[in-house]
């Protein structure tokens, strides 16, 4: 079986799975399908969307995410995971055959090219941006067009978009507005997967200055810093246009990192800024505003924060406030109450006291 006939048969199996689905059920993969616009999720039926997570995830990364996101659901009947049983094996096969085919030794007059090494940047967390990073932004800008636009495939073969800078120029002319990552925690981002695009917010320990690098023959300057939260510290190194954002930095600052990416170096776990990272200092001096929101669903919980994605003027956001204090605003006199009641309780239209993006105060209506 080739990869086109496997596409085949998992859009079917994939229509029976989300078949399956009860109605919340189907609305919380939707809302893990981060890659997908909202635009693309809303008013669609169900047989609608295999073609659509395909599109926006490929056939073998689509059949590894249902995997994981039926696991976490959980759906582990037989309805379920029987056919998804079935294309993971398929899957299997697929691999296989392809690590036996490109693993036959190479003809003797093929010429092999050196790779350039990346650059470095010295004293800590070298790795650069590279050519996979760039194809990556490009991706990520064409997604956040409107649906009725062209495809990735016709922008690139009519030549349209053929270099990162004029991605920007595209994302900037359009105002786009900017994808928002997932609010992870640093000590999760440190055992989270290679590349993935996170949020995050903690105080700043050690600014070093900005250093130049040269990456492809052009060159480059990097800003990195130390960023803590609770017990756990992360280097994060700024490029480009995120180095502008931060020209007021100072030790002390508390900061929220929207859209940067998970990079390992040397075996140590650091962020990157991305073509879409944004920096906002402590909205401590926000003004407080109190909001009638939709909790849509909770997100996850750690000791200290709850975060819970929310509908609020027919947008979708993600929110977070202390967990101890939304739980007694909730009834619940422990977590332990709250994290298993509470998800039970969702969708939720509540009154919320909010300062900027955190949630101070919760009750019912």
């Amino acid at each position: 079986m080739d990869l086109k006939a496997l596409e085949t048969k998992w859009r079917t199996a994939l229509s029976s799975i989300l078949d399956q689905l009860t109605a919340d059920e189907f609305r919380k993969l939707l809302f893990n399908l981060e890659k997908i616009p909202q635009g693309l999720k809303e008013g669609r039926v169900r047989g609608d969307m295999p073609s659509v997570i395909i599109q926006h995830y490929s056939t073998e990364g689509s059949i590894t995410l249902m995997d994981r996101l039926m696991k976490d659901l959980p759906r582990l009947d037989a309805a379920v995971q029987q056919p998804l049983r079935g294309m993971k094996d398929e899957l299997k096969k697929l691999r296989q055959k392809k690590k036996a085919a490109t693993s036959k030794p190479a003809d003797s007059r093929a010429v092999t090219k050196k790779k350039e090494p990346a650059a470095e940047v010295s004293g800590g967390s070298g790795e650069t941006q590279s050519l996979d990073d760039s194809i990556e932004k490009l991706i990520l800008a064409v997604r956040l067009l409107a649906p009725l636009e062209k495809s990735i495939f016709e922008l690139n073969s009519s030549g349209i978009l053929e270099t990162e800078a004029i991605v920007g120029k595209v994302v900037k002319k359009s105002e786009l507005v900017y994808p928002e990552s997932p609010l992870t925690s640093v000590k999760d981002i440190k055992s989270s997967p290679l590349k993935t695009y996170v949020s995050v917010e903690g105080t700043v320990t050690q600014i070093d200055p900005i250093k130049k690098v040269k990456v492809q023959h052009e060159e480059k300057k990097t800003k990195r810093f130390k960023l803590k939260q609770e017990d756990e510290e992360i280097s994060v190194t700024l490029w480009d246009e995120a180095i502008k954002q931060s020209k007021d930095l100072s030790v002390g600052d508390v900061l929220l990192l929207n859209n940067m990416k998970r990079k390992v170096y040397l075996r140590e776990v650091y962020l990157n800024s991305t073509q879409f990272t944004k920096i906002t200092k402590d909205q401590s001096a926000a003004p407080v505003h109190i909001r009638k929101i939709k909790v849509i669903t909770l997100l996850r919980t750690t000791k200290r924060n709850a975060h819970l994605q929310v509908q609020f003027e027919g947008r979708f956001q993600e929110v977070y406030g202390k967990t101890q204090v939304l739980s007694e605003g909730m009834g619940f006199r422990t977590m332990e109450e709250f994290n298993k009641g509470f998800f039970h309780m969702l969708p939720l239209t509540v009154m919320a006291n909010m300062q900027g993006k955190r949630i101070l105060e919760m009750r019912m209506i």
